[in-house]
């Protein structure tokens, strides 16, 4: 068209970005530089695609606020959202994100975007939520980037969340390759499915984790930086369009590398760990070294922070439209978990999907019951730990004390202070006095949700769980905690523009008694 100017242009000139990206990264954290140096890497690619007609161009504008009574924003409301709402009361934010899709051809696609937040009333005022670029060739993918993962096997909207791979913190940046979906495997007559997931990313916490530590010295022990992430899943899974199938499979992470820093004799001291490309390697399938007593290096036995959860999967097309699935998470952070001599410890959940078309009042609904109490016995003895002549005339092996999520050299399995497992297990960023570690890892909980739609535009959410802590073994709590959290949320959607309302409340003494109204307003854009 001549005489047309794109809208574009300017907002993608180098030098534009640059000083933004200079003046983010004054104003705030460093760590953040590349993320924010994808945006001005991605902006030339939008400005080239825009008269390619595989190219889609979108954007997303977000508002939302809770409001309330209480210590915190009331669980629900904030559990399983990739920690975009504010944990204190009384938060809000400002959400704007763009969305690039391009298809090379039929099998081969690119898609990226960038994703920023502003919050008041919040740990993070202003950052990066998500910065990635993924290419696509038919049903597997490669990407870069910081990126909302969704859970695989686990209802995102309605479940309490997967132990290992959930959706409670925030991003964690990687490379990673894998299947979209499932991927039926060929010569079995669609009889088998396969889903996998490889990929290796780095925390970004390094500076809460430092301030936390010197805001709490006096609780907190130790802090570690610069630690890598490795994460894996593979999962198998029969024709689903059969009246029963089956699914089983493995996830897996880890911590591994990254610098230690602890008080000993009242000296700060510091202990790094290697990021060769062996180190790389021992964490696929957990090695560790033998003569880790000897080497001053009791966390070496194994390399790494380890923890995962084996899936059992059993599914019921009761008809076409109406489905039934059962399954169990049985969840492991080493070689007795996996051995299952944590007696009940796991997710154990009931899942209801109704795949009818229209107005449905019941779309779907979840009931789980989630333990982490036995974690393989109260006790831990391997003569390996002790010196010489202990070592020898004490030989029984005794593996218990798992403490989930928690570790001798990373501390604790948290991202900003949220577990990126399951929230049943209540996240460091609770702990009123700082301490960086889980205090309460060992819970019965109770947890049911339900969605469906009143009308064809307005839809509803319930959630609700009943909790039981008693601590850790290492520090019981001296009376049993307990908390009653619970949601309904109205969702209303008008085209390009998305409203919800909600209320939520906490009872118990977990996070207190809390009471937050919610609303959220949305707008999905189209440029090309």
């Amino acid at each position: 068209m001549d005489g047309y100017q794109n809208p574009l242009d300017d907002i993608c000139k180098h030098h534009v970005w640059q000083d933004i990206l200079n003046d983010f990264t004054h104003k705030y954290d460093m760590k953040y530089k590349y993320l924010i140096l994808s945006a001005s890497l991605l902006c030339p690619t939008l400005s080239m695609a825009q008269d390619s007609l595989g190219t889609s161009i979108t954007y997303d504008l977000t508002a939302e606020a809770a409001v309330g009574t209480g210590d915190y924003t009331a669980f629900q409301l904030v559990t399983n959202r990739h920690h975009v709402l504010g944990t204190r009361s009384n938060t809000a934010y400002m959400r704007g994100a763009m969305n690039l899709e391009h298809a090379f051809s039929k099998n081969l696609s690119l898609s990226a975007a960038v994703d920023v937040i502003a919050s008041v009333h919040a740990d993070h005022k202003l950052y990066l939520q998500q910065g990635y670029a993924n290419l696509t060739y038919q049903s597997f993918f490669l990407e870069v980037g910081s990126r909302e993962q969704q859970q695989v096997i686990r209802d995102n909207l309605l479940s309490s969340g997967s132990f290992t791979k959930g959706t409670n913190a925030k991003p964690i940046p990687q490379i990673h390759v894998g299947t979209n979906g499932f991927w039926t495997v060929p010569y079995t007559k669609e009889w088998l499915q396969v889903n996998f997931d490889f990929g290796y990313g780095k925390f970004l916490d390094n500076g809460y984790r430092e301030d936390c530590y010197h805001r709490a010295s006096d609780v907190n022990k130790m802090f570690t930086t610069g630690a890598y992430y490795h994460q894996k899943h593979l999962y198998f899974r029969s024709n689903p369009t059969k009246r029963i199938f089956a699914l089983i499979g493995i996830e897996h992470v880890a911590q591994f590398g990254g610098t230690n820093h602890s008080m000993v004799n009242g000296v700060m001291t510091a202990k790094k760990k290697p990021t060769n490309l062996k180190a790389f390697w021992n964490v696929v399938l957990p090695l560790g070294d033998n003569n880790y007593y000897d080497d001053e290096s009791l966390e070496d036995w194994v390399y790494g922070n380890h923890l995962g959860s084996m899936t059992v999967q059993l599914g019921w097309n009761i008809n076409k439209q109406h489905q039934l699935q059962v399954y169990l998470d049985d969840i492991f952070e080493d070689g007795s978990g996996i051995r299952k001599s944590n007696g009940w410890d796991g997710l154990w959940g009931l899942q209801y999907n109704n795949h009818s078309s229209g107005r449905q009042y019941v779309r779907g609904a979840v009931f789980e019951y989630f333990q982490s109490t036995n974690q393989s016995g109260p006790l831990h003895w391997d003569s390996g730990d002790r010196p010489e002549p202990i070592r020898s005339q004490i030989t029984d092996l005794v593996v218990g004390d798992d403490d989930y999520y928690n570790h001798m050299f990373y501390d604790s399995y948290a991202h900003y202070g949220m577990t990126p497992g399951n929230a049943l297990i209540t996240s460091p960023i609770y702990n009123k006095d700082g301490y960086t570690g889980f205090r309460d890892n060992r819970v019965k909980a109770w947890h049911l949700g339900i969605n469906g739609e009143i009308t064809n535009r307005l839809s509803y959410l319930v959630k609700g769980s009943y909790r039981e802590g008693w601590g850790t073994y290492k520090v019981p709590l001296s009376s049993k905690h307990h908390s009653f959290d619970a949601m309904l949320q109205g969702s209303y959607n008008l085209g390009a523009w998305q409203f919800s309302a909600a209320y939520a409340f906490d009872k118990g003494n977990i996070y207190g008694d809390c009471s937050t109204f919610n609303i959220k307003i949305g707008y999905h854009g189209k440029i090309l």
